[in-house]
């Protein structure tokens, strides 16, 4: 995991966890998640921006 997305997993799992009352397991999954789906997005983002720029 690269540092970027290691400190936005544990951003996510320390919201899930203080601020929604989530257990530190339960979190950490969840913010597991949260990541590999901004990731994937974001990885869809830029092959759109290549096609295009291709284009």
């Amino acid at each position: 995991m690269s540092e970027a997305a290691q400190s936005l997993f544990e951003e996510r799992a320390a919201i899930r966890e203080f601020l929604g009352g989530m257990p530190r397991v339960e979190a950490e999954a969840a913010a597991r998640e949260d990541v590999q789906r901004i990731l994937a997005a974001d990885r869809a983002a830029a092959t759109a921006w290549r096609e295009r720029i291709k284009s």
